[in-house]
């Protein structure tokens, strides 16, 4: 199902996007979709034509039903970032977003359970080189040889992000991202989990295309699959992702408290710009 969450991510992420970006991404978001499925499965055209009409439905389905519990999450948000938060109400924010995507996984379950079954044994194969292609690539962005270079890559991405919604960060709250990931880096325990989530992929695959499953079966098999990313059987790295998670609500908590003025209404004007955009995309 990891495949799945990477289409969510191409799809759903704008925050990757310059508000410029977001009416372009999303009004072609099936397009996009398709192309990165079609890379890792590389399509018949029989297929495509399945695809085509299941994602425009898809689409048409988020733009009524999403779009607005887009708006009202980041109408919250903007009140949040004009004061201090504490940690609770910055995870209830995340607990949102997951909600939402949660919400996505679901309506996508079908088009798998079409789509599914008709795989050949040449595209499951050909799926496996690219999942393994995609995690060498993790590893050389996230697995550097010394725990030292790991965060520094990781510091990096983080300060992007930070700077992106309040605008230059301070040496402070440099030293806060600092802290949060010398406390929760573990690549080795994520990298495992990355495995097993393809592993159990290509098995829900392999197990939806037997004729004697019904529907209503490979629909649990696939929705399972889904939960075990949610909640990983992995007890190890479900506890570190606890972890990470709660970490990561105190760090954004502490950022924001140490924001200034100045910062705070950056950050206000970088949501108000995707809560407009994402206002405009409701009238599509």
């Amino acid at each position: 199902m990891q495949i799945i969450k990477h289409i969510f991510i191409l799809a759903l992420a704008f925050s990757t996007l310059s508000c410029s970006l977001v009416k372009t991404a999303y009004n072609n978001a099936p397009v996009l979709i398709a192309w990165r499925l079609d890379d890792y499965f590389n399509f018949s055209e029989a297929q495509k034509a399945k695809l085509k009409p299941a994602l425009q439905e898809l689409h048409a389905w988020h733009r009524k039903n999403e779009l607005p519990r887009y708006v009202a999450l980041l109408n919250e948000i903007n009140d949040d970032l004009s004061h201090e938060v504490n940690a609770e109400t910055v995870c209830q924010r995340m607990e949102a977003i997951k909600a939402n995507a949660q919400a996505l996984q679901t309506r996508f379950i079908p088009i798998i359970v079409e789509l599914g079954p008709t795989l050949s044994d040449k595209q499951l194969q050909h799926l496996q080189k690219k999942l393994e292609k995609r995690n060498q690539e993790w590893k050389e962005e996230w697995w550097q040889e010394t725990t030292e270079e790991q965060q520094e890559a990781r510091l990096d991405k983080s300060k992007d992000f930070a700077e992106k919604v309040y605008g230059d960060i301070n040496e402070k709250q440099i030293n806060i991202l600092k802290q949060s990931i010398a406390n929760n880096s573990d690549p080795a325990l994520i990298y495992a989990e990355i495995l097993r989530r393809d592993e159990d992929a290509l098995n829900i695959l392999k197990a939806i295309q037997n004729p004697a499953v019904s529907t209503e079966e490979k629909t649990q098999l696939v929705r399972a699959g889904f939960e075990r990313m949610q909640h990983s059987p992995n007890q190890a790295y479900q506890a570190h992702i606890d972890k990470i998670t709660q970490q990561t609500c105190a760090t954004i908590a502490s950022l924001q408290a140490n924001a200034t003025a100045k910062q705070r209404l950056h950050a206000q004007h970088w949501v108000e710009d995707y809560k407009t955009q994402f206002t405009t995309l409701q009238s599509k």
